[in-house]
């Protein structure tokens, strides 16, 4: 005769096996999204990397010279272009008083 005792452990024993098993398939399939994680940022890593070199490219003062020359009409700054503060304002205001006419000066 089969006790229960022994019909209860061998059920334990069944689901634990089970368990097991479900357990170490979820396990495989979080190693292989990690993987795919991993090799995305890899990825993105080399992106970044090939877009920080043409953006370096990109701004080089030379080649933005050369556009704006060409296609703005612009040049680069002349001496002869720079102005003094005389020649865009060329009489100040007179300075406004520390304290009002009738009042004593705030020491």
């Amino acid at each position: 005769m089969i006790r229960p005792a022994t019909i209860l452990i061998v059920l334990l024993a069944a689901s634990l096996s089970l368990t097991l098993f479900v357990v170490k398939y979820q396990v495989q399939d979080f190693e292989g999204e990690l993987v795919e994680y991993n090799r995305a940022l890899s990825d993105n890593r080399q992106a970044i990397h090939v877009l920080k070199a043409e953006w370096s490219y990109l701004n080089q003062p030379a080649r933005l010279r050369n556009l704006a020359e060409r296609y703005l009409g612009l040049a680069a700054i002349e001496a002869r272009q720079v102005g003094t503060a005389d020649e865009f304002f060329p009489v100040l205001p007179a300075p406004l008083p520390a304290f009002l006419p009738g009042q004593e000066p705030i020491r």
